[in-house]
């Protein structure tokens, strides 16, 4: 009765059932391991990100053993059954041959394009691991968290050159939906933005060039929206939703706080759909641990489904983890927080 209540609530402020979005979600944790979504894959060791389990005894035969077994074909039939449409694929670099100490994940991907096209699913590939380190965070394809690289000309230049590869290899594949430049680049510098905006614009007239007209390529916002909305030209923008990592997120007390954040977010989405296609390529039901509970999540999950943002395509993370709790999609799902709000085959 109490989740019936909150629907029906955020339907009458919202004046919308759901959002008009394709629906998708993260595959998070399987090509670039993040030790927090799957603990068991790192257990026993100190490492404490993929290159530093990489180079432990047997971390490479931990690392293959896990893709294959994290991901399979039930995975993404259980998904396109449920009423998802997309899938966002965090790669990282060593995408077609090894980066030592990384594992090329090359076969893995070829399966996934095909198994998504048997099941009437489209991925968009996500370069979630750049060469240097596009930011700061564990999953940014560096050994040492916290120092990026990627602005130094080689680095950009190889970068360069995963990108145009992976638009050969799968560019004509029909399950193909997009191709994202980079997954959230720390940009710490009026120098740094620069200098990216000038290489995504090159990379994207390239990529352009070589891909078919429908197949999207995404730019991220940096978690700087207002300044990249209007300059990504006919790319999609891509946006991530957080409201668990701020200092004044984590110190709000209650619901009303975080509705009011997101109707202003949802107003500045609609202006920034004005402007290029958008999408939420990150978002979670997660809220601070102060306030977190299977009710309030559940309602700020029903409030952002309910948010008549303007935008193409939302992608979940993740779709599962180890443990259960609003990361993890799948068991989202199985409490009936997206009852209604996906149209299930």
């Amino acid at each position: 009765m109490i989740r019936q209540c909150i629907r029906a609530t955020v339907e009458i402020m919202s004046g919308h059932p759901s959002s008009p979005a394709m629906p998708g979600v993260n595959l998070g944790g399987w090509l670039v391991l993040e030790r927090w979504m799957t603990p068991s894959v790192f257990a026993g060791t100190d490492a404490t990100n993929e290159y530093e389990l990489s180079k432990t005894t047997d971390g490479q035969a931990r690392i293959q053993q896990h893709r294959q077994t994290f991901i399979q074909e039930a995975d993404i039939k259980w998904l396109a059954q449920a009423g998802i449409r997309l899938l966002r694929l965090p790669i990282g670099y060593w995408v077609f041959e090894d980066q030592p100490p990384y594992i090329s994940a090359k076969p893995q991907i070829d399966w996934l394009m095909d198994t998504a096209k048997r099941h009437g699913l489209q991925v968009l590939l996500d370069l979630h691991a750049a060469p240097g380190a596009q930011n700061a965070s564990d999953h940014s394809g560096s050994g040492n968290t916290g120092n990026v690289q990627w602005y130094q000309r080689a680095n950009q230049q190889k970068t360069t050159r995963i990108l145009l590869g992976i638009a050969d290899e799968y560019g004509g594949h029909p399950a193909l939906w997009g191709i994202e430049l980079l997954n959230e680049p720390l940009v710490a510098t009026r120098r740094e933005r620069w200098q990216l905006w000038w290489w995504a614009r090159k990379m994207s007239r390239k990529l352009r060039a070589q891909l078919p007209s429908h197949v999207r390529i995404v730019a991220s916002d940096c978690y700087q929206p207002a300044w990249w909305s209007g300059r990504v030209g006919s790319n999609t923008l891509d946006i991530h939703h957080y409201q668990c990592f701020s200092d004044t997120d984590n110190q709000a007390t209650s619901l009303t706080y975080h509705r009011q954040v997101l109707d202003q977010r949802s107003d500045e989405y609609r202006d920034y759909a004005q402007q290029q296609p958008l999408i939420i390529g990150e978002w979670s039901a997660t809220l601070p641990p102060g306030i977190a509970s299977d009710d309030t999540e559940y309602a700020h999950c029903q409030s952002q489904l309910a948010v008549p943002a303007n935008v193409d395509a939302w992608f979940y993370w993740s779709y599962k983890t180890e443990s259960p709790g609003a990361w993890n999609f799948r068991d989202c799902h199985s409490k009936g927080w997206f009852d209604g709000m996906l149209s299930s085959r």
